[in-house]
């Protein structure tokens, strides 16, 4: 039984990689809806934690108001814009580029590990070229979909002993 599982759980992936494949668009989207309610929840918590504090400190309970606004605002361009879900997803993928070109060029004096410096510094400077093409939002669609392809199919003929982060 528990092969089943394991074996389905990979063609399910393997499914939705092609379905996000075909339809970019659609795993978008569905980030996009996702993140976008665990945004309102956020913003239920703000807000009750805000009108809650109030009563004890006004600077506080205005602080988490706002946080609860901005929390729903991001909540609704996250569920109805999916340009701003890739723009966001670039900005972030470009962050971690330039944290990794600073860590290659620090990687480069540190000694024995200079190569991984070098490579640190190349897999940056590639980061950052990926993150200018994440701004579309139909290669960031793709993009998701090849991930569950790629995991899927290797999810699939793995054995149950070998430890696969997907």
């Amino acid at each position: 039984m528990s092969f089943l599982s394991e074996k389905s759980s990979s063609i399910l992936m393997i499914i939705l990689g092609i379905i996000a494949i075909l339809f970019p668009m659609i795993s978008t989207e569905t980030i996009g809806f996702l993140s976008g309610i665990i945004f309102i929840l956020i913003a239920v918590a703000f807000i009750s934690s805000g009108i809650a504090e109030l009563i004890i400190t006004k600077y506080f309970g205005v602080i988490y108001l706002i946080f609860g606004i901005l929390s729903l605002i991001a909540a609704y361009y996250l569920i109805f814009d999916p340009a701003f879900v890739s723009g966001l997803i670039g900005l972030i993928i470009y962050i971690f580029g330039f944290m990794l070109i600073l860590l290659g060029i620090v990687g480069l004096f540190m000694g024995p590990f200079s190569i991984m410096g070098v490579i640190t510094l190349i897999y940056g400077l590639v980061t950052l070229i990926i993150s200018y093409y994440m701004n579309d939002p139909r290669i960031l669609g793709t993009v998701v979909g090849i991930w569950l392809l790629i995991s899927g199919i290797v999810s699939l003929f793995t054995d149950n002993k070998e430890y696969i982060d997907v």
